[in-house]
């Protein structure tokens, strides 16, 4: 055979002649069927764990790789998950990414990301192509409340897994308690002393968005303390509209002296609109976040923030997935982490005169 153009040969190579089901059936001493079985992680398959780990041993040894394409022309499956996440470049969502590709490939299968940016269009447009293309399932990041998507995907028949946002509660989801979230976050700023506390909102129609609000104020509430509505606002989820949002509260003339803002990202657009304005934090202003990702740990000050496990949100999402597709049958099973409070630098007690202004 000619040399592929762009590729070199390697002197002395012989390819690797692969294993076929039959070799390694009469090795192991069983069926061709439930190697195929074994190596396919079929979980209907029942036989000793002494003939399992016989069998996967073989596997491991031989680098055997089951034959997709033949088995989803048997099973009428593309054993293909799609991930639509609404921003590629938020770490909460990678986190999640990896938990699910991790579980998926123990199920044997594999997994595709899809970005929105958080554009309803852009996100039909995958799905609909994700459609086309037989996804085996869909896990859905970027859902709102009642959302239309989450409906055709429904009506399609498309098994689907929410996780960290919901739809309504006839959809299989998993995700953190937000509204338990939103409330440790503002007794924590409320036991440094802070009254004036404010809150970046991710914004109306999202589930951790609403009810991180509704925790937010029911800390309030419980404290005594009345919610004022200039120091509630809508920024979402990305830094520079936080940013924006939190240099206008601080140019009031009674600014807050604390903030709980909606995510991390909204937590780093409200440190830098302080340092901009000369405001040090947290001598003059304490901020909280939400979703510990990566870079909370790294900033100056490190980040006082709400802590959950993105990464347990991705494994569940695709046990969650993987059992509705070889069930065939849809689910509705929720699976609610709860939240954990993480203190670090950028949270201090309030100054005696700015508590009591």
């Amino acid at each position: 055979m000619p040399p592929v153009p762009g590729c070199q040969s390697i002197v002395g190579y012989t390819p690797r002649v692969p294993v076929t089901l039959k070799e390694l059936a009469a090795r192991a001493g069983v069926h061709p069927s439930t190697v195929s079985r074994v190596a396919n992680h079929d979980p209907g398959l029942r036989i000793s764990e002494e003939t399992r780990r016989r069998i996967e041993a073989l596997l491991a040894e031989t680098q055997y790789l089951p034959d997709a394409v033949a088995r989803g022309l048997r099973t009428k499956q593309t054993f293909v998950l799609a991930v639509v996440i609404p921003d590629v470049m938020n770490s909460l969502f990678a986190g999640i990414f990896r938990g699910v590709e991790e579980a998926a490939g123990e199920r044997g299968y594999s997994v595709i990301l899809c970005n929105t940016d958080g554009s309803p269009a852009r996100e039909r447009a995958h799905l609909v192509a994700l459609r086309a293309r037989r996804a085996s399932g869909v896990i859905l990041a970027s859902a709102v409340l009642e959302d239309p998507s989450v409906r055709w995907l429904r009506s399609q028949g498309v098994p689907h897994v929410l996780v960290n946002r919901y739809s309504d509660h006839d959809h299989a989801f998993v995700g953190g308690n937000d509204f338990a979230g939103g409330r440790l976050a503002t007794r924590h700023l409320l036991d440094l002393g802070h009254r004036r506390i404010a809150h970046l909102s991710g914004g109306p129609g999202i589930s951790t968005a609403e009810l991180r609000r509704l925790g937010y104020r029911a800390a309030l509430d419980g404290a005594g303390v009345r919610p004022q509505r200039e120091l509630d606002r809508v920024s979402g989820f990305t830094d520079a509209p936080a940013g924006a949002a939190m240099e206008a509260l601080l140019r009031r003339p009674r600014p807050p002296t604390a903030v709980f803002a909606a995510n991390d990202m909204a937590a780093l657009g409200a440190m830098e609109a302080a340092g901009r304005l000369g405001v040090r934090v947290p001598d003059d202003l304490s901020i909280i976040g939400y979703d510990d990702i990566p870079l909370a740990r790294y900033l100056t000050p490190q980040l006082t923030t709400i802590r959950v496990p993105v990464h347990d949100f991705g494994r569940e999402s695709a046990r969650i997935l993987v059992d509705q597709i070889e069930r065939g049958q849809p689910s509705a099973e929720r699976v609610t982490f709860d939240p954990q409070l993480v203190v670090r630098a950028s949270t201090a007690l309030a100054q005696a005169t700015s508590a009591s202004a």
